[in-house]
This record gives structure tokens, C-alpha cells and sequence, in this order.
């Protein structure tokens, strides 16, 4: 009886032992890791087409690339005489971990006001990355996913005749 009451007594003393002492939590700043992973060089991939719609009789489906879907070619061709997509191939963005960044590129349509260079942050608890070209303009863009390798935003751009149409815009990390 003794050792029952001794062996109770052991593991009621283990028992408090581990339910008492509990881990520290370390709070996990996820504004600060997606700032880490944005924080870099970046290369335009693709972009998309973010709603369906249809223009000139032609119905363009939602996450069509604007530079490479036939459809949208043909489209853009015939109301522009080109693409006018095709000149953001190349667009560029450095995101320095300061909160600085740089934009190189053909931005005339696709974010039309960013200039070279200005100021970036994450708002909205990091589901909007902010560009400030200037202390008075501020571009938002929705951060629909962020990988290590990849960027996607949510932005819209004004497309002079067709008017103001949502895309994503793909980053490849570099």
C-alpha cells in the first residue's frame, strides 16, 4: 500500500511538473517575415488577367496572361496596333531591406506612377505592399501570395479606352 501511495504520489508530483512549466512562446512576427522574404531583387514573370470580362465581342478569361494569351494579343493588337503589355516584360524592382526601393523598366501602364525609386512597406498586417514614390503619392498593392522565389499583387491598372482593370502581377526573386 505504501508503494501504491509512493508511486501516485511520484507521478502526481511529474504531473504538476510538466503541466506548470510551460514553453515560452515566442510570438511570431509574420510582418517582419514576409519583409524578410519581399526584401530583394525581383523580375516581372507574367501578368495576369484578374477578372473575366469580354472585350470587343471577346471574352477574356480570368488569370489569362497579358502577355502571352492569343486572345488578348489579337485584342490588344487590334484596339492598340500592339500589345502595349509586352513593353513590362522586363520591368524590374529592388526591395532593400531598409525600406527603399528601385524600379526598372517600361512602367507606363503598370504602375504609372512608381518612379525610380521611393519608399516601400507592408501595411495592413502585411497583406498590402505600399510603394512611395514621393511623400505624397502612396501605390498599394494586395500581397495575393508571397513565396521565397515568388510575389504575386493584386494591383489595378488604367487602360486608356478600356478603363480601369484589375491584374496580378507575378515576381520571380532573382
Amino acid at each position: 500500500m505504501k508503494r501504491r501511495r509512493l508511486f501516485l504520489l511520484v507521478v502526481a508530483c511529474y504531473f504538476l511538473v510538466f503541466v506548470s512549466c510551460e514553453k515560452d512562446k515566442v510570438p511570431v512576427d509574420y510582418v517582419a517575415a514576409k519583409k524578410e522574404w519581399i526584401a530583394g531583387t525581383w523580375m516581372q514573370k507574367d501578368l495576369l488577367l484578374g477578372v473575366t470580362t469580354t472585350v470587343a465581342g471577346f471574352r477574356l478569361t480570368e488569370g489569362s496572361s497579358m502577355l502571352t494569351d492569343p486572345v488578348i494579343n489579337a485584342v490588344l493588337t487590334n484596339a492598340f496596333g500592339g500589345n502595349p503589355f509586352l513593353a513590362t516584360a522586363n520591368n524590374g524592382y529592388v526591395f532593400n531591406p531598409n525600406g527603399t526601393y528601385t524600379a526598372s523598366g517600361d512602367f507606363s501602364l503598370v504602375h504609372s506612377e512608381i518612379g525610380a525609386g521611393g519608399q516601400w512597406d507592408l501595411e495592413v498586417y502585411g497583406a498590402v505592399l505600399a510603394l512611395f514614390p514621393s511623400a505624397d503619392k502612396r501605390l498599394p498593392n494586395w500581397v495575393n501570395n508571397v513565396r521565397p522565389t515568388e510575389l504575386n499583387l493584386g494591383l489595378t491598372v488604367d487602360v486608356p479606352g478600356l478603363g480601369a482593370i484589375p491584374m496580378n502581377l507575378l515576381l520571380e526573386k532573382q
